[in-house]
């Protein structure tokens, strides 16, 4: 029986992960180490600081929330209040939810209560229940207009044009060369 060794190729972005065991979420790099994973079977009460991206798998009760993204999976439950940038919920939500990006709510997700986003993606079967509001992007002070000049402002005529315009079509004659 022969082993075979096994190389660890370079080229190909991710292999560390996979050679190592340690398999992470699609799109996440090492480098993003503020994320905390709730997992399933799991209760977690209280206040949560300095975190980037919240995954909850399992129960989560918490006051005041602000990160860049929380995921809610399938069998995750989350009450209270969270301000984050992204959100895509796909188990159960209940309480203040304000997204200022993108907020998808997957065909398994529920959510209840005040929710405030930027832009809006819901899947068939999604259930939401409760005030939404669109935020507004903030007004910004009266910008002056500027106008550019018009292309034909600054063109040359460079083809010969007659003064007199005749029915029959007639080849256009080329003045100058340009630009060698």
């Amino acid at each position: 029986m022969s082993v075979e060794k096994k190389t660890i190729r370079s080229d190909i972005p991710g292999h560390n992960t996979f050679m190592n065991g340690s398999i992470s979420y699609a799109g996440s790099t090492q480098e993003e180490g503020r994320r905390l994973i709730v997992g399933r079977d799991i209760s977690l009460n209280g206040d949560i600081g300095c975190c980037d991206h919240l995954v909850v798998e399992g129960t989560v009760n918490a006051q005041g929330f602000s990160a860049r993204r929380i995921d809610i999976l399938e069998a995750g439950f989350y009450a209270g209040s969270a301000h984050v940038q992204d959100a895509v919920i796909a188990g159960r939500f209940e309480g203040k939810l304000t997204v200022t990006g993108r907020l998808t709510v997957k065909s398994t997700g529920r959510l209840y209560g005040e929710i405030e986003y930027g832009t809006v993606e819901c899947e068939a079967g999604a259930r939401i229940e409760g005030q939404m509001n669109v935020m507004t992007p903030p007004v910004a002070a009266e910008q002056p207009v500027l106008t550019a000049p018009l292309v034909n402002d600054n063109v040359e005529n460079l083809f010969e044009s007659s003064d007199e315009e005749s029915t029959e079509e007639r080849p256009r004659v080329f003045r100058r060369a340009v630009g060698y």
